[in-house]
């Protein structure tokens, strides 16, 4: 996932949103206002079956394909971390597109 350290301010501003958003739209009690990016999000406000929806819609949303073994709670556990792994499937699918 080093490819995350390319993506512009701008660009993870805009991931964050639209994460935010997806959260928001699983979750209607998630405020992103009151959630710090690293803070835990399934000890906070999401549960595992909400989180698994949310993974559909990050597929769906940003094009991407989440394989079986990245399927690893640690690796979704806050907004920061979805946002780097999301940055990061973008630009393998870039690279190899």
């Amino acid at each position: 996932m080093s490819k995350y350290a390319d993506v512009t301010s701008h660009q993870r501003d805009e991931l964050f949103c639209d994460v935010s958003t997806l959260l928001k739209s699983v979750d209607d009690t998630f405020d992103p206002d009151r959630i710090a990016p690293d803070a835990h999000l399934l000890s906070l406000t999401l549960g595992s079956l909400q989180l698994l929806e949310f993974l559909n819609r990050l597929e769906e949303r940003f094009r991407i394909s989440i394989p079986d073994e990245d399927l690893v709670i640690d690796r979704f556990s806050t907004l920061e971390k979805i946002v780097a792994y999301v940055a990061s499937r973008q630009a393998e699918a870039g690279d190899g597109r």
